[in-house]
């Protein structure tokens, strides 16, 4: 066990694709050459046609050669797997490829193949989040053309219930799937400290956004984790046992954290060692679904969406049931915000930059900076709540 380096790493057994190539149709006829589109379901490919059968099997599909390898349509855009506890699980780089690999590789800084200053357009000040847009897309646009590096986020995960020990890989070049993704470095490194596998789920969302007056319709990469860092970091999953490491078979719900697993709260009225009652589930789940139509407050509601999504990781309450928790919660928060942004003078100089936000990162980077400018005493509470409010009020992922 003396390469440590290589062997964390995992061997690829196959990946996970969220786009293929089709054919170009001209008045009827097929013109020999292909177009990328974008799915709304996951395609896994693989050298292995044995793990192709397995596959088709698992996802009741069927195995299809492809470029010399094998294709399955999982029919799915939701999968349950299994981060591993290795190294560079989650990757990101600016990368340009040609017909002999790849060229360049930087950080937006520095390039690692000739280990020279980045040669995109980049931030000179990394911190002006308005520099940053500009370069960005300035990067993009260029990229588009062949002349810069475009943005790549690796994800290696495994699927439990397919044969073999290695990881398939998902590429994206997503710039919302790398800010979310990149959020969730810090939990990775903690499991990987702990020596923990992460139950989770990928997932194809379909978002849009509108710009210029149009919608656009767009699929979003996501890895969410379906364990809390309290598990992670307080030892519960580790002593678990690699089984409570497992996500849900298919058809099954989360089991709750059983052998070492640290003790959590008792509903009120329940003695230790006995099994919760279905009345007492249900109690909760009513005063729950009250208390989330008539919120007083953000914290409030974030307590309660925390304590769903707990209760349904240990089985208490039904997947659904906690998806209508949170439904009425982000139902109530925009009721909230939109009663708070109102009180927003439209004179205000925020005001008028609320308005001309028009993505997520960018409501993201202006929440940063007023919450930079109330910590410093340059915007007072409560104006900073009224802008909060409105920003959240337009973009309410940009606080996630």
């Amino acid at each position: 066990m003396s390469v440590l380096d290589i062997q964390r790493r995992g061997q690829q057994i196959g990946r996970l694709r969220i786009g293929e190539q089709v054919a170009i149709i001209k008045d009827g006829r097929d013109t020999g050459k292909t177009r990328p589109v974008r799915r709304e379901t996951f395609r896994l490919t693989t050298t292995s046609r044995y793990m192709a059968d397995a596959a088709a099997d698992y996802f009741g599909s069927e195995a299809k050669p492809w470029n010399g390898q094998w294709e399955v349509d999982t029919k799915r855009a939701e999968i349950a797997v299994m981060v591993p506890p290795r190294d560079a699980v989650v990757s990101q780089w600016y990368e340009m490829w040609n017909a002999g690999g790849c060229v360049r590789r930087c950080d937006s800084r520095r390039e690692q193949i000739s280990s020279g200053p980045c040669q995109c357009p980049h931030a000179g000040d990394p911190d002006d989040a308005a520099e940053v847009e500009r370069a960005a897309l300035k990067r993009a646009g260029m990229a588009k053309q062949g002349d810069a590096c475009s943005l790549v986020t690796r994800v290696n995960v495994m699927i439990p219930d397919l044969p073999g020990l290695g990881v398939f890989r998902l590429d994206t070049h997503s710039f919302y799937a790398a800010s979310e993704i990149g959020d969730t470095a810090y939990i990775l490194e903690k499991a990987r400290d702990k020596g923990v596998f992460l139950p989770a789920l990928v997932r194809i969302d379909q978002r849009q956004r509108v710009s210029g007056g149009q919608t656009k319709r767009f699929p979003v990469l996501t890895l969410e984790i379906t364990v809390t860092l309290r598990q992670i970091t307080s030892g519960e999953l580790a002593a678990g046992g690699v089984a409570a490491q497992l996500p849900p078979a298919p058809g099954e719900q989360r089991r709750a954290i059983a052998a070492g697993a640290a003790t959590p709260p008792l509903a009120a009225g329940v003695v230790p060692g006995e099994v919760v009652d279905a009345e007492i589930v249900d109690e909760w789940l009513d005063a729950a679904l009250a208390s989330a139509a008539t919120l007083p407050d953000e914290d409030s509601g974030r307590a309660l969406w925390r304590a769903a999504a707990e209760k349904a990781n240990a089985g208490e309450i039904t997947a659904a049931s906690a998806r209508r928790i949170q439904e009425l919660i982000t139902a109530r928060l925009a009721d909230l915000r939109s009663d708070t942004a109102a009180a927003l003078d439209p004179e205000d100089p925020w005001a008028v930059k609320v308005e001309g936000l028009d993505s997520e990162p960018d409501a993201s980077d202006a929440l940063g900076e007023l919450e930079g400018l109330r910590e410093a005493g340059s915007v007072d509470p409560a104006r900073a709540a009224r802008v909060r409010a409105a920003i959240l009020l337009r973009f309410p992922r940009a606080a996630a």
